[in-house]
């Protein structure tokens, strides 16, 4: 049976990469309701929650896989500016040119990562096996969702596709001892930052070190879901929209920013 407030804290944990700004009592609310009543009507929490389900929904049903990853985002369907414009749909710059991301570090751009323009089932099958010659613990789930996040495979929800992906790999979408991201607002910071650095690697020796950081703090996340609590941090990743980056021509033609 379900532990709804289980299920609510993960829903909560996973929409804060988004600035879901429901609580957890409220998510568990509507996950008993049936409705999305008790959630905040205001941002995007409604199109969060809802498109949560369905991912969680879609990979249990296909079973950890490239399919079951393109499948999550796949389900990412409620009209919200939070979601892709085309669910499901591998990059590739050289057809689309909405493609053609960045992640942007700081307020000012002054830093970004820019993942590889065409994005590959067998890019994701290179990351399914890797996990798969792995022992499959908490460990290698948290590396398998920053090294899904890091490639950004799809056009938008990439943090949440990866989180869901790696609670499937190691079967916690069946057992709820879900990862979790820090539900301490400092905590969560520095999560963000190690994955930001993370991003930014370019060695593999780079990498481990952002990623043993970022084991830190998921480390200290609480295994017992608050309530109560409100999770209101925003990350300060910037993400610009097709229409802005028309009004951006004076940058690189690389720099036609957008973030997941």
């Amino acid at each position: 049976m379900v532990d709804n407030t289980k299920l609510a804290h993960f829903i909560t944990s996973l929409g804060s990469l988004n600035d879901y700004g429901s609580t957890v009592l409220q998510t568990k609310q509507a996950l008993e309701t049936g409705t999305t009543t008790p959630l905040n009507q205001e941002g995007e929490d409604v199109a969060i929650f809802q498109d949560a389900l369905k991912g969680i929904h879609a990979i249990e049903k296909i079973g950890f896989s490239v399919a079951g990853i393109i499948a999550i985002n796949q389900a990412f369907d409620t009209p919200s500016p939070e979601q892709p414009t085309l669910p499901g749909y591998l990059r590739n710059a050289y057809h689309n040119e909405a493609d053609r991301i960045a992640v942007i570090i700081g307020k000012n751009a002054s830093q970004g990562y820019f993942p590889p323009e065409v994005i590959t089932r067998d890019d994701l099958q290179q990351i399914v096996d890797t996990f798969h010659h792995l022992p499959q613990d908490q460990t290698d789930a948290w590396r398998l969702f920053a090294r899904l996040a890091k490639l950004q495979p799809f056009q938008d929800g990439n943090k949440r596709t990866a989180l869901i992906a790696a609670n499937a790999a190691i079967g916690a979408l069946k057992t709820q001892d879900y990862l979790l991201v820090p539900d301490n607002d400092l905590d969560r910071l520095d999560f963000t930052t190690s994955l930001m650095r993370y991003y930014m690697a370019s060695t593999e020796e780079e990498e481990e070190e952002a990623f043993d950081r970022l084991l830190t703090f998921t480390a200290r996340t609480s295994s017992e879901p608050r309530v109560d609590e409100r999770i209101s941090y925003q990350l300060e990743i910037s993400r610009l929209k097709p229409e802005i980056r028309k009004a951006k021509q004076h940058l690189d033609p690389r720099q036609r920013l957008v973030s997941s």
